[in-house]
């Protein structure tokens, strides 16, 4: 090969190389089955721009040991400048890999998540997207690592394709909600790949602020037993910066109070939807009477529910059970009767009866002596 076409080569290696944007996370996530990609992030010291530089890959075994990687390694796992390909990635190709240019080492943790059969993304592998409504809301789908190899782009929306070009660009509705996945189908030696990217858009009120309110009835009584537990449960409607927390009266913290982490969820209107657990346990006469408030408040508005423990009350026999064991109970006192009336009028019968049946016994005994 003439200098002029090593030159080429090593050109258009280059360029693709630098097409792709190095990777400096030291924990990163691939997906089963899809191409995928180290690269090597070269320092601001002049002497690693040295084009000729050579780098060098290992993967560290179960013993935390390097071992270089070579063109033998694996069919799958190819070098590209400062990059390391994976044609494409698998299970097995999970651990830790480690890049070396002269002096300067870079490090990776590789984790591949296996695919799920019924579902077209992985949730630890979707990138989290607000988006006002009647905000500009766009969605496009764009790949330039691996740009100049895709030939197909497909956009689905929660798993179903928008039939229309891989774009949306609207004003945003709270319907537009959802996850929104980009595949990309690449071409490599002549076998077909798909990349895919995944955001997941969530639409939300905007700047307007609402009242927070908690929801439901203000007062409740909690009826509780002695010696057990129970969780208080308190929803309220807020905004994402408003308080919400309980209180009540206690001279000292107790080990047997504490509250849940706040779990919150988006509305389909937009709104914060909230709900705080207070778990109290081994209940004890101190802990009736007491009131227990749950509060949401910001600078415009406050908003409080109480609760209040009281003893269970020891609870009657239900009515059907009551009336069951009546009916048993009539029943049982009506046969006895009935056969005692009975044993008295047939009694003559059931002597002669008794007799003759002892009778018989007694001549079968004595026959079987003879």
């Amino acid at each position: 090969m003439h200098r002029g076409e090593l030159l080429l080569v090593f050109f258009v290696l280059t360029v693709t190389s630098a097409s792709k944007d190095c990777i400096s996370r030291p924990q990163v996530h691939a997906m089963e089955g899809e191409p995928f990609y180290l690269k090597f992030c070269e320092t601001s010291s002049p002497v690693y721009k040295n084009e000729t530089a050579t780098i060098r890959w290992f993967k560290h075994d179960a013993f935390h040991q390097r071992v270089e990687l070579n063109t033998e390694s694996s069919s799958r796992i190819t070098f590209n400048g400062y990059d390391l390909e994976f044609w494409p990635v698998e299970l097995e190709d999970k651990g830790t890999y480690s890049s070396q240019v002269r002096n300067d080492n870079q490090s990776w943790t590789l984790t591949v998540i296996q695919r799920k059969e019924h579902s077209c993304f992985s949730e630890k592998l979707v990138t989290n997207k607000k988006v006002e409504v009647k905000k500009a809301l766009k969605v496009t789908c764009e790949n330039p690592n691996y740009s100049e190899l895709i030939n197909h782009t497909s956009l689905y929306k929660n798993c179903k394709e928008v039939i229309n070009p891989p774009m949306i660009q609207k004003d945003a509705e709270f319907g537009d909600a959802g996850y929104y996945s980009c595949v990309f189908s690449v071409l490599h030696n002549g076998k077909q790949y798909n990349i895919t990217k995944t955001t997941n858009i969530t639409v939300i009120q905007g700047n307007s602020k609402i009242t927070p309110a908690i929801l439901g009835r203000k007062f409740e009584t909690v009826e509780v037993e002695l010696g057990k537990d129970v969780a208080l449960n308190c929803t309220a409607l807020l905004n994402e910066n408003d308080m919400f927390y309980w209180n009540f009266l206690s001279n000292n913290s107790d080990p047997n109070v504490h509250e849940d982490v706040n779990k919150t969820a988006w509305t389909f209107e937009g709104k914060l939807h909230a709900y705080k657990i207070l778990r109290i346990g081994n209940i004890t006469e101190k802990y009736l009477s007491v009131l227990y408030n749950c509060t949401v408040a910001n600078e415009e508005a406050t908003d409080t529910k109480s609760f209040r423990l009281v003893r269970k009350e020891m609870v009657d026999i239900p009515g059907h059970v009551f009336r069951r064991g009546i009916f048993v109970a009539v029943f049982i006192s009506v046969a006895v009767v009935c056969g005692v009336i009975l044993c008295v009028i047939y009694k003559v019968d059931l002597v002669l009866f008794y007799r003759r049946l002892v009778e018989r016994d007694e001549t079968l005994t004595g026959n079987i002596l003879k």
